[in-house]
């Protein structure tokens, strides 16, 4: 009989230190799996995301979960972390254009001179009841996860390649996936490689949106990753977010603007994510001594064409100041 644990709603609010939780009670694994992932203690739950995800768990009624958002926004870490205060095991696996549906089910190798089948993550988790995160789900081909849309609604799958092996999907096994677009592609051209999945596949996942998070949520983000930082430092990072995100969302208002004229109107061609907003934090601490611009051109802007890295390093003067004093001194 398949163990579980049942924690209550009291239990809920003490694990994600918030009473805003929907759910009465969740059914999690109530034996332990090497594959839990690590608790971070610093890690900020947003309420709303968080929310779906628990109500996904405690009965996904024969569907999936799809996380969609852009580049660095939490997704993965949003899953990873829930299942660590969960006890639930990952199985975790990154697609692309060249995955296969064999990288999902599992092959034949040779292991000491015998053909041996090894079972993928998507097996291993219907077997020991864990959660199955597909990463980049839109960029793999829709016929090859095709091989999905038995084992979502809830149906055994046969191993055609293991002897006709039948594989029971235990009571607890989940499939989560991530992905920067909804399975339409890509019109804003951020995700090369991104590609239309087949509708009767998508109709089988429940959608959630993942955008980054507000600004009371990024500051506590940077207080706890970057712990020496400033408040002073904080809010002007907060700001520079704040407006590198309106311009990237933003078309020209005028088909005739020239860029070079006018670049706040300008779409930025690169995201500026949380992962990247964090990483300008830690790289402060580490080189106090270099200016604010600096950074961001070093973490971020040097990806960028020409004309939109003089757009941030012009942005980042008037929100740090033209002095490199000004920065060491905020910085202690």
């Amino acid at each position: 009989m398949t163990e579980l644990n049942r924690l209550t709603h009291k239990k809920l609010t003490s694990l994600f230190n918030t009473e805003e939780i929907f759910i009465k009670s969740i059914n999690t694994p109530g034996t332990e799996h090497s594959t839990i992932p690590p608790v971070d203690e610093h890690y900020v739950f947003r309420p709303d995301v968080l929310n779906a995800l628990l109500l996904y768990l405690a009965d996904p009624i024969n569907d999936c979960l799809y996380l969609s958002g852009p580049s660095g926004c939490g997704k993965t870490s949003l899953i990873l972390q829930v299942a660590a205060r969960l006890n639930w095991g990952v199985e975790q696996l990154t697609l692309s254009g060249h995955s296969e549906s064999q990288d999902l089910i599992g092959h034949n190798t040779l292991q000491e001179g015998r053909l041996v089948f090894v079972y993928g993550p998507l097996v291993r988790a219907m077997q020991q009841g864990e959660i199955l995160i597909l990463n980049e789900l839109d960029m793999m081909s829709p016929s090859d996860l095709s091989a999905l849309n038995d084992v979502i609604e809830g149906r055994s799958l046969t191993i055609t390649a293991h002897d006709g092996e039948v594989i029971t999907p235990h009571p607890l096994f989940r499939v989560v996936a991530t992905a920067n677009t909804k399975g339409m592609g890509d019109r804003m051209g951020f995700y090369n490689g991104a590609r239309m999945q087949n509708q009767a596949f998508l109709d089988r996942w429940r959608f959630v949106e993942v955008d980054y998070p507000e600004a009371k949520e990024e500051r506590e983000v940077l207080r706890c990753k970057c712990q020496r930082l400033p408040a002073a430092i904080i809010d002007k990072l907060l700001q520079l977010a704040l407006e590198l995100r309106r311009v990237s969302t933003e078309q020209l208002q005028d088909e005739g603007q020239d860029p070079q004229e006018d670049l706040s109107r300008y779409q930025l061609s690169a995201p500026f994510s949380t992962r990247v907003l964090v990483r300008i934090g830690a790289m402060m601490l580490q080189c106090a001594n270099v200016s604010a611009e600096k950074v961001v051109d070093m973490a971020f802007a040097s990806r960028l064409p020409q004309i939109e890295r003089e757009y941030v390093k012009r942005l980042c003067l008037d929100i740090f100041g033209y002095s490199k004093k000004r920065t060491r001194s905020a910085l202690g």
